[in-house]
């Protein structure tokens, strides 16, 4: 298999560990980010596979880290992570150019069918997980 490289962006420790530690398993290649900040340096310093992101992150959020990802890097696929599906997210993410939008609590496999899918998907359009 042919490692992709993902930027888990959330500001808490134990969520970044434990995702890295699984999607590590699936053979994906994590680097962690717990502010927008840090997330918006790793995306200059290296190349990204698929950005997943929670859209309540400390400094810079998610919406922003979304937004940056899609205006330098337009290519890259963004899962959003977010406990609030509302309507008004939905088309917000959207808009800024997320490929899926998970809610939480999400199951492990919700977010690696988002992962895969996310990857191998033509560009043409949003997704939801619930």
């Amino acid at each position: 298999m042919n490692e992709k490289k993902v930027l888990l962006v959330d500001e808490e420790k134990i969520v970044l560990d434990t995702y890295s530690f699984l999607l590590s398993k699936e053979e994906y290649k994590i680097v962690t980010a717990d502010s927008g900040k840090k997330a918006l340096r790793e995306l200059c310093q290296q190349t990204f596979d698929l950005v997943i992101t929670d859209l309540a992150i400390r400094n810079e959020n998610g919406c922003t880290v979304l937004e940056e990802v899609k205006t330098m890097f337009p290519t890259i696929p963004v899962i959003v992570l977010t406990d609030n599906l509302s309507e008004i997210v939905i088309r917000f993410a959207s808009l800024l150019g997320a490929c899926t939008l998970i809610e939480k609590p999400f199951s492990y496999e919700i977010l690696i069918s988002s992962i895969r899918s996310s990857l191998t998907r033509s560009k043409d359009g949003m997704s939801k997980s619930v």
